[in-house]
């Protein structure tokens, strides 16, 4: 029986998503060190499908590789799921977190050494990848998520209870306008901005040594986070007649409840991890999602059971007005 549950939790995420990450890349890190005098300067870095490479660079970008994915993204999810689990969040959400950290350690660690080591003793770039090689990686690093996973306490969240919501008289025909702006929190800041310097520092290189497709798809990766962080710092709420509408500060995405889908709006407390596992637009078994920080959000039921969450300041006048309109919309609620 855990009588401690946020410090057994806090310990063990932080064991499988820190700890053996960056025990397992240092690992590697040493063993591709010692491999490097015995490598040609430049080694394949990719193959095509049929194992003969398509791609170069330096035997060093390996080692770059490994210490900026294989380390840097388990210490960006480390960073993501540290505050709230300081507040006592927990759920399936830092669980899958601290998993997903210990198999990507795994995977660019394992695959990192398992480059360099089938190139030990040439004097050119023509290596042929063995056939077993991938999918070998890929299973040790399937299993080490599993490990990881095994690692961590089951404790799933338990939502918090709802809270009232104000009591806002509309009259028929009334115009009552509401509007909020939300901002992302500054552990989602930190986070997303973490993966964009780790998708920059891992691009640079592959763009100027990789091959045209490969540096396609690494700018495509950057533009991608570059998007994300923008379109998610800043959100406007809006309640009126009309309903919720919540629209990026850039002006998208945009989502949008209509009153006549409105059956109720309540107030709740908010856990992104716990809830959503994460900040941004979000889908779990809570429905969906707009958490850009924890606390107080407005939870819209829609009349065909789905539901909405947003965090956002004042919710409660937000709830009630909704509620309000809601009432005076034809159409069947729901209890």
């Amino acid at each position: 029986m855990i009588t401690d549950t946020p410090a057994v939790v806090r310990r063990q995420f932080t064991l499988t998503a820190l700890v053996l990450p960056a025990i397992v890349s240092l690992v590697s890190l040493i063993v591709q060190g010692i491999l490097l005098p015995q490598l040609p300067e430049t080694i394949a870095t990719h193959w095509a499908w049929n194992g003969t490479p398509d791609g170069v660079g330096p035997a060093w970008t390996m080692l770059l590789t490994t210490l900026l994915i294989g380390l840097g993204i388990p210490a960006a999810i480390f960073a993501m799921g540290r505050s709230g689990l300081r507040r006592g969040d927990h759920g399936a959400g830092y669980r899958s977190l601290g998993a997903v950290a210990l198999s990507v350690a795994v995977l660019i660690g394992g695959l990192g050494v398992a480059t360099l080591g089938i190139q030990l003793g040439r004097t050119d770039a023509a290596a042929t990848l063995p056939p077993l090689l991938l999918p070998g990686v890929l299973v040790a690093a399937l299993a080490a998520g599993i490990v990881g996973w095994m690692l961590q306490p089951h404790v799933p969240w338990q939502p918090t209870a709802s809270s009232s919501s104000a009591d806002v008289p509309v009259r028929p025909g009334e115009r009552v306008v509401w509007l909020q702006g939300v901002s992302l929190a500054r552990g989602g800041i930190v986070v997303l901005s973490i993966a964009l310097m780790i998708g920059v520092a891992v691009g640079v290189p592959v763009v100027l040594l990789a091959d045209p497709a490969a540096s396609w798809v690494s700018l495509g990766v950057v533009v991608l986070l570059v998007m994300i962080l923008v379109t998610t710092v800043r959100f406007h709420i809006r309640v009126d007649p009309d309903g919720l509408t919540a629209v990026s500060a850039v002006g998208w995405p945009r989502i949008h409840v209509p009153i006549a889908d409105v059956a109720a709006a309540e107030v709740v407390e908010v856990s992104p991890m716990g809830e959503f596992g994460g900040w941004g637009i979000r889908w779990s078994s809570q429905g969906k999602g707009l958490v850009l920080r924890t606390g107080e959000g407005v939870r819209v039921q829609r009349r065909d059971g789905r539901t909405l969450t947003v965090t956002v300041d004042d919710a409660a006048t937000a709830a009630g007005l909704l509620n309000a309109y809601a009432s005076l919309t034809p159409g069947p609620r729901r209890d």
